[in-house]
């Protein structure tokens, strides 16, 4: 099977560059056209799981820009077609492209946009199965869903609001997927840091609950970590905040996958502050490291991941309490063991693969025995490039 991932936010996927023939696709560049493993990484994981299963022959990322046809090869990541863009944000080069190698078997589109580029592709590729994620909380503003076979969402809540605009289109609640082998799992280091936040510095992943509550603890001197890329310059305002509350906290700024792992293995608990998230995966981050979290009780999707062993979910008015009590009794609590009981990557994939199945997808082979095994099957070789490359 063949699968196409694509975003509808048109400035993550349609780019147009200064000498497009002679500018060089260097790292930075590639990173700048959102081709790395952070954009899209809650879907592109999936996917990968799907490769790893072996349900997919194949797999690709399709982007538009100024320039000719190319396509880009990242270790661990999906392939990226860059197309050829006209200025109504089609491409005539994707229209032969279809017609030559065919329609995907499985379009996975993120984001809740329809975009003149998204539908042409629709209109070219009438018997693909086509699903979409929101990546928000509004599954139900999703342009043109009735078009879609399947629309994944986080909690139950979200079918219910979107049944009441499009009752016929099958809803899944999906599970994320991290990997707690090679980038999330414990370590055996000394516990420099009371709290650990892994979030981008930016408004709505709501630091204030945390400084706020850490200044209603301040007999207790916490150390506090937060980890994670400025957004808009919110840093600033926010090392003010917890110099004017006297407190202890670092700010790491933007850190490789590995050091992650470390801030989180070197703190006695993980927060999660945000309200307007979608399923963060940090909770699952923390998890398999055998950090217990504390979980917004507000937060609109994603407090389901916390179960019993896991950690707390308090509302704001009590999240100091239930700082004080999960650092109080941190060492209590088997997070990781809860993780793999319900989120490991063989629990994730299977609950995956059901729903693809319920939606109406016919797997061409049968349901995978031994998923273990396939956490190890080799990918595609594009998929193992050591070095990036670009070619025509």
């Amino acid at each position: 099977m063949r699968l196409v991932f694509i975003r509808t936010k048109t400035d993550s996927t349609v780019f147009v560059r200064e000498n497009p023939l002679t500018a060089k696709l260097d790292l930075r560049s590639l990173d700048e056209m959102k081709i790395s493993p952070k954009a899209g990484s809650s879907s592109k994981n999936i996917i990968l799981g799907l490769q790893r299963c072996r349900l997919l022959s194949a797999g690709e990322e399709w982007k538009f820009w100024n320039g000719a046809l190319q396509e880009v090869f990242l270790p661990g990541q999906l392939p990226v077609k860059l197309f050829p863009g006209n200025g109504n944000l089609t491409s005539e080069a994707l229209a032969k492209y279809i017609a030559a190698a065919g329609q995907p078997d499985i379009i996975w589109v993120e984001g809740p946009d329809h975009p003149p580029y998204l539908k042409q592709i629709f209109e070219l590729c009438p018997k693909s199965f086509k699903l979409v994620y929101s990546k928000d909380w509004r599954p139900h503003r999703i342009q043109q869903l009735e078009q879609y076979d399947l629309c994944l969402v986080d909690e139950e809540w979200e079918v219910k609001v979107v049944k009441k605009v499009h009752p016929q289109v099958y809803c899944g609640i999906w599970d994320k997927l991290i990997d707690y082998e090679d980038a999330h799992y414990p370590l055996q280091l000394k516990k420099i840091y009371d709290i650990c936040y892994v979030a981008y510095l930016r408004e709505r992943k709501n630091h204030r609950l945390l400084l706020q509550a850490m200044a209603k603890l301040k007999d207790r001197a916490l150390q506090c970590v937060c980890v994670g890329d400025d957004r808009k310059g919110y840093r600033v305002e926010l090392e003010k905040m917890a110099r004017e509350l006297g407190l202890s906290v670092h700010f790491t700024g933007e850190v490789p996958k590995e050091e992650v792992n470390h801030y989180i293995n070197q703190s006695k608990i993980g927060v999660m502050c945000a309200v307007l998230d979608a399923v963060p995966r940090a909770i699952l981050e923390y998890l398999a490291a055998d950090v217990p979290v504390l979980v917004n009780a507000e937060l609109w999707a994603g407090a389901r991941y916390v179960g019993p062993g896991a950690g707390l979910v308090k509302p704001p008015e009590e999240f100091h309490l239930g700082l004080a009590n999960l650092l109080d009794h941190y060492q209590d609590y088997t997070p990781r063991a809860y993780y793999l009981q319900h989120f490991s990557f063989e629990k994730v994939m299977a609950k995956f693969l059901q729903i693809l199945q319920q939606a109406g997808l016919e797997l061409r082979r049968p349901h995978p025995q031994g998923l273990t095994a396939s956490r190890t099957a080799p990918v595609s070789a594009s998929w193992q490039q050591e070095s990036f490359l670009v070619v025509n």
